[in-house]
């Protein structure tokens, strides 16, 4: 079997960093390493990643323990970009037109110039044909890839934590009717496999039965699943998630609290683009 490159999950938010790496194997994934660190709870600000010392020797010393060659996915905060959904054009288009569709469409709809902007885009089908824009300022996203090649790391991919979210949430299978809830120090993260328009987003601060965010969106679930990457207690009426049911082979030592990698895993099972 041809050797397959560790595909690694990096996780960085206020007060943790979480990483995790898999590897495919014949008969499904095999955990490979997984490592959690504390960092300093303004180790992001609206969502760029504030570059220090100590943030670097952390990303340092955990490359040390990472082979030479590898596929790395670094979770991008949901905070820091803006999206808006718009209908498709009646004619089907295809590349390089419907880049230029998207293009002239953020021009209207964001306001930066296109020049500040990092745009990516993706059309659907259902419920309705539309295109899902999604827009992040060049700046941010530099001072995030500055900081991550200082450490000597060079990200493949780019993910939203909410879609990593949700791609664990699809490889679970969750039915239609079931919500996903992830949360963290400063926000957290749902994923709604039943609403394909308003399948995964976030919300500030800690989530509660009685804050509008839940009533909007989740109060019609019928199965709640939970996971954190903070000590936090189980809410009332929630299941825990055991992200690490994804994966096939694993040996000890295993995370004593396997929430913590969610988003983690999530990022590392995001296939490359042209996979």
């Amino acid at each position: 079997m041809a050797f397959q490159k560790w595909q690694v999950g990096l996780d960085i938010q206020n007060g943790q960093l979480c990483a995790l790496a898999i590897q495919r194997r014949r008969n499904g994934w095999q955990l490979r390493h997984w490592w959690q660190h504390a960092l300093p709870h303004d180790t992001l600000s609206h969502g760029a990643l504030q570059c220090s010392q100590p943030l670097l020797a952390v990303l340092r010393h955990w490359r040390k323990q990472l082979p030479r060659a590898l596929s790395l996915r670094v979770g991008f905060p949901p905070q820091a970009v803006m999206q808006r959904a718009l209908p498709t054009p009646s004619l089907q288009l295809r590349e390089p037109e419907l880049g230029r569709y998207a293009t002239a469409a953020a021009a209207r709809l964001f306001p930066l110039a296109a020049s500040e902007l990092v745009l990516d885009y993706r059309a659907a089908a259902q419920p309705q044909p539309c295109l899902y824009l999604t827009a992040a300022r060049q700046s941010v996203l530099q001072r995030w890839l500055s900081t991550l090649a200082q450490a000597g790391l060079m990200p493949d991919v780019i993910e939203l934590t909410s879609g990593a979210l949700a791609l664990v949430g699809e490889t679970l299978r969750l039915s239609e009717e079931a919500a996903l809830i992830h949360q963290l120090s400063d926000h957290w993260l749902w994923y709604l496999p039943g609403e394909p328009e308003t399948a995964s987003g976030w919300a500030p601060g800690e989530l509660t039965a009685d804050s509008e965010p839940f009533r909007l969106l989740l109060s019609k679930a019928r199965q709640l699943w939970f996971s954190a990457n903070v000590s936090a207690g189980l809410p009332a009426g929630m299941q825990p998630l055991q992200p690490l049911s994804l994966l096939q082979f694993m040996q000890p030592p295993l995370p004593a609290n396997s929430g913590m990698f969610t988003l983690a895993l999530g990022l590392a099972l995001r296939p490359e683009e042209g996979q």
